[in-house]
């Protein structure tokens, strides 16, 4: 699996994690920050009854209870188990710096080939529109660089990557007095915008900004919140995905492949996907962060006309794939509202897939209330 397909589909997944402001008077504004649904603070990995109820009950959670909660930014990979509540809106901007310096082969070995570097601003967008329902999607930029030896040659592009969107469902609630976590069910698909199809080789695949695909899929999310002592607690997140890619038409070089004279149709392989996300802090401002996601695809197909460029047969496709990648990360919150975290994520184990290393860092919270909406 290539890191741009990893991107899609943890955009997908709902990479959204931030401190949420209400849609309302500007008082309700200000005083919801310390319940935030999508951090891991007080009502985020630990939720005592559903956030509307918190809200109507106290207008704020008391101080004595946002005092021993954690302020908690989620890890960098793992979705929230938890939707946003009614009227409000998370935003959290991301910015992946990766490089792909690698290929696993089917033995699991790894191979060198020529470094293709992304700078991939993206901004996570979550909005609460009926109780228990929430909706995201992830625009997002590329700038795209690598380039080959022989002969000497290299490209760079900006393009406008696909449109990850999502919609989560709270199934359940966790809470202090019982055993089960939260868990959240996202039902997720991919706007097909990106460019993907006729593309220019002398762009070396830099011009790539989307898969043609829609990408329908279903993943369920579970967290829970445990406490060590003092402000030494341990959020956990964890769940599992699979999506069903749909049919894309492809003619000369595109996204999957090709070259001179391929067309025809791509059949890309079902994808399932596995991922762990923990958080432990070290005191009230600091915190460390750990993700460990892996990603099984089937082989991709195609039916057609494969063509051929300089004499070869153009290859179109692939085997099927497994990738292991880790997060690791550490986080510093200013409050309950803001923070950053920023860490590395890197592949640990493949086989048919890319090997690649990232720096990844992202800002906690931006706040839209109601002048904003109704401006």
């Amino acid at each position: 699996m290539k890191f741009r397909d990893m991107v899609i589909s943890l955009c997908m997944f709902s990479v959204c994690n931030v401190a949420i402001a209400k849609i309302g008077s500007s008082e309700n504004a200000s005083d919801s920050g310390a319940g935030s649904s999508g951090r891991g603070g007080v009502s985020d990995e630990i939720v005592q009854r559903p956030y509307e109820e918190q809200f109507a009950t106290h207008g704020k959670l008391p101080p004595s209870t946002i005092l021993v909660m954690p302020w908690l930014t989620g890890p960098l990979l793992t979705p929230s188990a938890h939707v946003v509540p009614v009227g409000h809106i998370n935003i959290e901007p991301y910015l992946f710096a990766n490089t792909t310096y690698g290929v696993y082969n089917s033995n699991w070995s790894s191979q060198s080939v020529p470094n293709f570097y992304t700078l991939n601003p993206l901004v996570p967008i979550q909005i609460g529109i009926i109780s228990r329902v929430d909706f995201s999607m992830t625009p997002q930029l590329s700038w795209n660089k690598t380039s080959i030896s022989n002969p000497d040659h290299s490209a760079s592009n900006w393009v406008a990557n696909d449109l990850p969107i999502s919609m989560g469902i709270q199934l359940l609630y966790d809470s202090e007095e019982h055993w089960w976590p939260a868990i959240k069910l996202n039902l997720q698909a991919n706007v097909p915008i990106g460019r993907y199809n006729h593309l220019n080789p002398d762009k070396l695949g830099t011009n790539i900004g989307g898969a043609g695909n829609w990408f329908p899929g279903i993943q369920l999310m579970m967290s829970r919140l445990i406490h060590f002592t003092g402000l030494h607690y341990l959020a956990m997140r964890w769940g599992a995905g699979i999506t069903v890619p749909t049919t894309v038409e492809v003619d000369e070089f595109n996204a999957y492949g090709g070259g001179f004279g391929t067309e025809g149709i791509v059949y890309p392989g079902i994808t399932v996907n596995a991922i762990l996300g923990l958080e432990y802090t070290l005191s009230q401002n600091w915190g460390l962060a750990l993700d460990a996601l892996y990603v099984h695809s089937e082989r991709t197909r195609f039916s057609g006309t494969a063509g051929s460029t300089a004499g070869v047969l153009n290859s179109i496709g692939g085997p099927s794939s497994d990738q292991f990648s880790l997060a690791p990360a550490f986080e510093y919150n200013w409050s309950a509202q803001v923070g950053i975290i920023a860490g590395v994520w890197f592949t640990a184990a493949g086989r048919n897939a890319s090997k690649f290393a990232n720096g990844v860092v992202a800002v906690f919270n931006i706040f839209f209330s109601s002048w904003f909406f109704n401006a």
